[in-house]
């Protein structure tokens, strides 16, 4: 297993690429935006997309996501409960001053506890309200895929449209029963573990 990123846009996303080592297919976390990064990432690894996977559906987080569905003809998924935010993405995009901004089509709408099947890798999706009603974490070993549910020494704001800071916390409480060597890879800024947050982090040390 091979796990890359980019970071994209004004907004310092970090776009993940999780690979199979053995048949290069790769699933694409969140890409943000810089399509022609995104692209030289998979044609320098040489890898063959299969997936798009969204965490939540901010304009900072599917900005390259159309172009890239039609580039490699891939499915989009989403959680069920984030179509509102989805759909609300362009005007939100056009507020934050983003231009040429595309919305992907919603091929597959997930569910909390479901297994994603991705040729031989296996993702469970964790619905992780608090930043947006329907974000999500994919994990896949001990590899969590957070969005902006959990950062490095932070979590992610629900002052926002859809923003609930009581499902933030159950959500992180969650989290934080997690293997403590789970590898966390945020939306944005650094990657760390759930024993680095359990031990550092104020937002989690002070639900337990």
């Amino acid at each position: 297993m091979i796990i890359d990123s980019i970071v994209t846009g004004s907004f310092v996303e970090n776009t993940w690429i999780l690979s199979d080592d053995v048949n290069r297919h790769a699933v694409i976390f969140d890409p943000g935006d810089n399509v022609s990064s995104i692209v030289g990432k998979i044609d320098e690894l040489k890898l063959t997309p299969v997936f798009i996977l969204n965490t939540h559906a901010h304009p900072d987080h599917i900005g390259a996501a159309a172009e890239l569905q039609k580039r490699y003809d891939l499915p989009f998924a989403l959680h069920e409960k984030e179509l509102d935010i989805f759909n609300s993405a362009k005007n939100i995009a056009q507020y934050l001053g983003i231009q040429n901004f595309q919305l992907p089509e919603v091929t597959t709408l997930l569910s909390d506890g479901q297994v994603l099947e991705v040729n031989s890798m296996h993702l469970q999706v964790l619905h992780t309200p608090g930043h947006t009603p329907g974000s999500v974490c994919y994990i896949t070993d001990k590899h969590l895929f957070a969005g902006d549910t959990l950062f490095r020494g932070t979590v992610g704001r629900t002052d926002l449209p859809g923003g609930s800071l009581k499902q933030l916390n159950e959500s992180l409480l969650r989290l934080s029963q997690l293997n403590p060597d789970t590898k966390v890879y945020p939306g944005h800024g650094e990657a760390t573990s759930i024993t680095e947050e359990l031990k550092s982090n104020p937002f989690l040390k002070d639900l337990l």
